[in-house]
C-alpha cells in the first residue's frame, strides 16, 4: 500500500496527469517540481499505478501490486536513495527505452531527484526528449528546477507539486494512525510538506517546543523575564532554528487572529494564540516577523544562539510595548 495516497489522489499534480492519461495523450516526459521527496517517493508509484490499473490506481489489483513491489517489467524507478544520477545510469536507461514494452503499451521511467544530475547527465539525456521513442513516458522528479538545464525543461511538460494545507496534512496524518494533537502540530510546522509532517509526527520535540514557544510569548511580561527564559533547552543551539521557524508560525496565527480568523494553522492551541491577541498590535506583530528572520540571519553566519536568543527575547518585549 501507498501511505497518503488518498491525499495525493487529490493534488492538482495526480489530476493533470490521470486527465492525460484518460485522455489518451500522455506526454513523453514530465518534470514533477517539489522540495518534498518523501512525498515524490510516493507519488511516482502512484502514478505508475494509474497508467497500468484498470481502475484508477485501486492499488489492490495484481498489476498495482506488482508496481508497488517493483516487479512490474514496464516501470524502472532510478536514483531511489536520491544520490546524483551518474552518466552511467542515463545510458542505461537510453539503452532500455529502446525495446518494447513487454507487458503493456507504455515503459514509464521515474527518475527521483534528477536536480542532482550534473550537465554531462543531463545533456545525455537530452537526446532522448529531443526523439522520444514511442510509448514511453520518464518522469523527472525535481526539487530545484534552477538546477535543470533550459534546454530539458522545455522538453518536458512541467508541474508543480502544490504544498498541502494544513488542514489536508492533518486528515491524511489522522488517516495514517497519528494522534489528534500530534498530527495538528505537525500540520502547522511543516510549512505545507507532507514529509516534513512525518518526521514532525514521530518527533515529540516539535509538540513541547509550540508549547514552550507559546508559554514564553505569553509571559513575556518585563526584560528581567529574559534571563529566566535563556536557560531552557528549546533556546539551545540544536533547537534555535526551530524554535525560530515555530515562534514564525505563532506570530502568523495571531496574526490572523486579530485580522479575520481564517488561516490559523495551530488551531489546536487556539485558546494560546487567543491569549496573545490583545497583549500585541499588528505593527508589533509585522515587526517581530522581521526580528526572527534577522535573528534567524544571524544564525546562518553562526553568531553565537545565546545572544540570538537573548536579543530576540529583548527584542520583542521591546516591540511589544513600543507599537501599543
Amino acid at each position: 500500500m501507498i501511505e497518503f495516497a488518498d491525499a495525493l489522489k487529490k493534488t492538482r499534480a495526480y489530476n493533470l496527469i490521470k486527465n492525460d492519461v484518460d485522455s489518451g495523450n500522455l506526454s513523453h516526459a514530465y518534470m514533477i517540481i517539489s522540495p518534498d521527496t518523501y512525498v515524490m517517493k510516493r507519488l511516482f508509484p502512484l502514478i505508475a499505478c494509474l497508467v497500468y490499473c484498470n481502475d484508477d490506481a485501486c492499488l489492490s489489483c495484481t498489476t498495482c501490486q506488482r508496481v508497488i513491489h517493483g516487479n512490474h517489467a514496464d516501470v524502472k524507478f532510478i536514483n531511489l536513495d536520491g544520490k546524483n544520477v551518474r552518466v552511467d545510469d542515463i545510458e542505461a536507461l537510453i539503452e532500455d527505452t529502446e525495446t518494447r514494452p513487454y507487458e503493456s503499451d507504455n515503459k514509464l521511467y521515474f527518475i527521483y531527484s534528477a536536480d542532482k544530475m550534473n550537465a554531462a547527465a543531463q545533456n545525455k539525456l537530452l537526446k532522448t526528449l529531443e526523439e522520444p521513442q514511442q510509448a514511453v513516458t520518464i518522469f523527472l522528479g525535481v526539487g530545484r528546477e534552477s538546477a535543470m538545464l533550459d534546454t530539458i525543461k522545455s522538453r518536458t511538460k512541467k508541474i508543480t507539486l502544490d504544498r498541502f494545507r494544513p488542514d489536508e496534512i492533518t486528515t491524511a496524518l489522522l488517516d495514517e494512525g497519528i494522534g489528534n494533537e500530534m498530527a495538528e502540530t505537525a500540520a502547522a510546522c511543516a510549512d505545507g510538506l507532507l514529509g516534513r509532517a512525518v518526521e514532525i509526527a514521530h518527533d515529540d520535540t516539535y509538540a513541547l517546543m509550540l508549547d514552550k514557544a507559546l508559554y514564553i510569548l505569553i509571559n513575556l511580561q518585563k526584560s528581567s523575564d529574559v534571563a529566566s527564559f535563556l536557560n531552557d533547552k528549546v533556546l539551545d543551539k540544536e533547537n534555535m532554528p526551530v524554535f525560530l521557524d515555530i515562534l514564525s508560525i505563532i506570530i502568523r496565527d495571531v496574526i490572523a487572529v486579530k485580522t479575520n480568523g481564517a488561516l490559523v494553522m495551530s488551531k489546536h492551541k487556539i485558546e494560546n494564540i487567543e491569549r496573545l491577541k490583545d497583549g500585541f498590535s499588528l505593527t508589533a506583530l509585522s515587526k517581530i516577523l522581521y526580528l526572527i528572520n534577522d535573528e534567524r540571519k544571524k544564525l546562518s553566519f553562526y553568531v553565537g544562539n545565546a545572544g540570538v536568543a537573548e536579543n530576540l527575547l529583548l527584542g520583542i518585549l521591546e516591540v511589544k510595548y513600543k507599537c501599543r
